[in-house]
């Protein structure tokens, strides 16, 4: 059996859009999972600074490319300064800055077998730009949630320079990989060339967001693990939780994440009358969302937008039913772990809530855990990637 039947030794180099510290986590699980196949996987990671969002890491970071060694995973860094307001230059910077990265790696590294993308928008367009120079073929994986199409916002995302770098990115591309079929119909309106495509979710570390029995208590606790954010929802989800709690005097609400400190939010914050209801912890590590998830009765989602929701994922996981709205991809949720509303309906919210308040112990935990681990385990969708590798380089 050859190298690439087996994919033993092969040599796959990982281009994220974005990355650690700014996001990424999925991407860095990917690597560990396919690198325990026998793959050789490194990561090339051009990671985006703001002075806006990262001042002090914008001042403080390496300013050159360097090698790090992170928990036996090779990552060849940059930390790319952006422009102030100035998004078109920064990508265009961006992809000659990440070009010139690669060719110092294939001296460091040798040459890839194959480079799997995150993202199109640009990480997928170097790639192309990449295989049209060295004919070395790439995955693109697309997770932005713009592509749902969901909602004004989600299609007022796209700009028309944005079509250039996505044509090429998703044409040129030997496979691409949406993480949910919701997103797949806006990524082929910018093919002009057929190519492969096939919906494979993100995986998920269900061992350890595993199944776990609630104690049994007077209060109904919700849980939300999303930042606030506008396509986060938290609009729809105040007033709706609020008008909840005036007829159920028993749910609460506690709310993982951060940003909570915006003038956006203080205006929402200002017109809710139960403010004892709900609870904020702040941003939490891995651990920290688990053990919030475990100490909840319902999981809550009032995404406007979501290509797959890593978050619902987490929930549902760990035996909770959820309150999701329809951006949720169908294959996640069911009648048996889920109640489903339509986007930026705060009437139809409220109501879900007070639905699930007095059903939610008719759920079956360990079967909501099982149902996910089933479709979304790092076994199942490694395997999956795999696939789709040995496709690619056996055509």
């Amino acid at each position: 059996m050859t190298k690439k039947d087996t994919l033993e030794g092969l040599h796959i180099l990982i281009l994220p859009s974005w990355y650690l510290p700014r996001g990424g986590d999925f991407v860095r699980e990917q690597a560990f999972a396919l690198k325990s196949m026998g793959m050789r996987v490194n990561i090339l990671a051009n990671v985006e600074l703001s002075l806006t969002n990262d001042k002090l890491n914008y001042l403080t970071y390496p300013i050159r490319t360097f090698v790090s060694h992170e928990d036996n995973l090779v990552v060849y860094r940059n930390f790319f300064r952006c422009l102030p307001k100035a998004q078109k230059t920064n990508g265009d910077l961006w992809i000659r800055k990440t070009l010139r990265m690669f060719d110092k790696y294939c001296k460091k590294f040798g040459t890839p077998d194959i480079i799997h993308a995150h993202s199109a928008k640009y990480a997928g367009y170097v790639a192309a730009l990449i295989k049209e120079k060295y004919s070395i073929p790439y995955v693109v994986t697309e997770h932005l949630a713009r592509f749902s199409l969901s909602c004004e916002y989600a299609q007022n995302m796209f700009a028309d320079w944005h079509t250039p770098y996505y044509e090429k990115a998703f044409s040129d591309a030997n496979f691409i990989i949406p993480v949910s079929v919701n997103i797949q119909p806006k990524i082929e309106s910018f093919l002009v060339r057929r190519t492969a495509i096939k919906a494979i979710s993100n995986m998920l570390d269900c061992n350890y967001f595993h199944f776990k029995k609630r104690n049994v208590s007077d209060k109904i606790r919700f849980v939300a693990t999303n930042s606030f954010f506008y396509y986060k929802g938290y609009d729809i989800l105040f007033p709706a939780f609020d008008k909840a709690c005036n007829k159920n005097k028993n749910i609460e609400i506690s709310i993982v994440g951060g940003n909570f400190n915006t003038s956006e939010f203080q205006k929402i914050w200002s017109k809710v009358e139960n403010k004892d209801k709900f609870h904020f912890v702040g941003k939490l590590d891995r651990e920290g969302v688990r053990n919030e998830l475990w100490k909840a009765n319902i999981f809550i989602l009032p995404s406007r937008v979501e290509s797959q929701s890593i978050s619902t994922l987490e929930a549902l996981s760990t035996g909770l039913p959820v309150i999701v709205t329809s951006v949720v991809p169908a294959f996640m949720t069911t009648s048996q772990n889920s109640i489903v509303v339509p986007v930026e309906d705060v009437e139809s919210l409220t109501m879900a809530i007070l639905q699930m308040s007095n059903t939610y112990q008719n759920y079956d935990g360990k079967m909501i855990s099982e149902h996910i681990k089933d479709i979304v385990s790092e076994e199942i969708i490694t395997k999956k990637i795999m696939d789709v590798y040995k496709q690619v380089l056996n055509k």
